[in-house]
């Protein structure tokens, strides 16, 4: 069976994402643990939308799971276009690049940006999963608002990692 995830860039989480932020680490704890508990219930492949913050946790804990703890699963990244490092040498777009080796498969949606590719991704992954994993904030408005809207409609599974629980 097959997970994706949603969820918020970093300015959409209510706490520091800081290593030594106690909410942070209490998130990240509860992170490998859904995704553990998916993989017992036969979740074996994980799709993620290389943008920061909750998508990049997410693969983070994936290959964490993968590499370390010896679970048989595959990491897949769903870009909503090619990244092109010689037009943004960032180190950012570095970072991404290193992740995206480490994926199993990287799928490419579009072949260029444009207004609605970030929604497009969105869409492919809900689409080819079986489970939503939704990283949230609450706020009904924003992409991740928008991809819950949609795989909702499409008859998907849910399991929700609430942002706002962590708050101390």
């Amino acid at each position: 069976m097959i997970c994706c995830v949603t969820g918020h860039r970093p300015a959409g989480f209510p706490f520091s994402r800081e290593e030594n932020s106690i909410e942070y680490v209490f998130y990240q704890e509860k992170l490998l643990s859904e995704i553990t508990k998916l993989i017992h219930a036969g979740y074996l492949t994980f799709i993620f939308g290389v943008a920061d913050g909750a998508d990049t946790d997410f693969a983070n804990a994936v290959i964490h799971l993968r590499d370390n703890e010896g679970y048989n699963i595959s990491l897949e990244a769903a870009l909503p276009f090619p990244i092109n490092p010689s037009k943004n040498p960032t180190e950012k777009t570095l970072d991404r690049i290193t992740l995206l080796k480490m994926c199993n498969r990287v799928h490419t949606v579009s072949p260029y940006f444009h207004k609605g590719c970030m929604q497009k991704r969105n869409e492919f992954m809900v689409d080819r999963a079986d489970l939503v994993l939704a990283i949230w904030n609450g706020i009904q408005k924003g992409g991740t608002w928008n991809t819950i809207k949609y795989g909702t409609k499409k008859g998907k599974a849910f399991k929700y990692i609430m942002l706002n629980e962590f708050l101390v």
